[in-house]
């Protein structure tokens, strides 16, 4: 098993031992998006009350969570993502093996690898400062939201159930390769940033920033009435 010493995640090397990963694949998960000073026996010990954990493998700043039991880690992904570890949410995903030959790969991935949204910022008692939140482009939090990266034929209703959990959401306008979810609520739309950046839809990892309020919803992005363009076209 591997033997973490109870020292932060992000100083971990990762397991040295046998990798039992590699023989059930089906019930492992990528974890990524928990604080700083997240520990492995923490990790193990928010998976136990609904899979049996083999293994946790340590990474730079993401782990694998090793099962012999798919339905367990099916559970346990449905339940956990988005909880709170370290004092950031979660996001678990399905791991997936890097390569054919396994003396070829300690590990396993997410596919694709998710990108994970900057910390929001905190006060001294933990608490996050939401007139100091910012997007990846430096914009002010809205209660609107710009979505991109999510796979090929991603529906409203998709989009809707994904976000739904963490936001209410008035209404969704889409375009070709992204879309605009409206809310009712900017601290609810902070939290649903900081909680879905990097989720898998539809094979595709989420990318979100926050879109303008004012005018019609969810379609220009600051005063100028600049739009945002689909990926790729030097407006994200």
């Amino acid at each position: 098993p591997f033997g973490g010493g109870g020292g932060g995640v992000g100083g971990g090397g990762g397991n040295k031992g046998p990798y039992r990963g590699d023989k059930n694949e089906a019930g492992n998960m990528h974890v990524s998006g928990y604080g700083p000073t997240t520990t492995e026996h923490d990790i193990r010990n928010l998976f136990a009350p609904y899979v049996n954990v083999d293994e946790v493998v340590v990474k730079s700043n993401f782990s694998f969570v090793n099962t012999s039991d798919p339905e367990g880690a099916a559970r346990a992904k449905e339940i956990l993502n988005g909880s709170l570890l370290g004092g950031m949410p979660i996001r678990v995903n399905p791991a997936t093996r890097k390569s054919s030959n396994p003396s070829a790969s300690f590990g396993l991935s997410a596919a694709p690898v998710p990108t994970l949204a900057a910390p929001a910022p905190r006060d001294a008692g933990g608490q996050i400062q939401y007139d100091q939140v910012r997007d990846d482009r430096g914009n002010v939090a809205t209660k609107n939201l710009f979505v991109a990266g999510y796979g090929l034929g991603t529906t409203e209703q998709q989009l809707r159930e994904v976000f739904a959990p963490h936001c209410t959401v008035s209404s969704i306008v889409m375009k070709s390769t992204f879309a605009f979810v409206n809310t009712n609520d900017r601290i609810a739309a902070i939290h649903a940033r900081e909680a879905l950046t990097g989720a898998i839809l539809a094979g595709g990892a989420l990318r979100i920033n926050f879109a303008k309020e004012t005018g019609r919803l969810g379609t220009s992005f600051d005063s100028g009435g600049s739009r945002y363009g689909p990926a790729g076209g030097g407006r994200y």
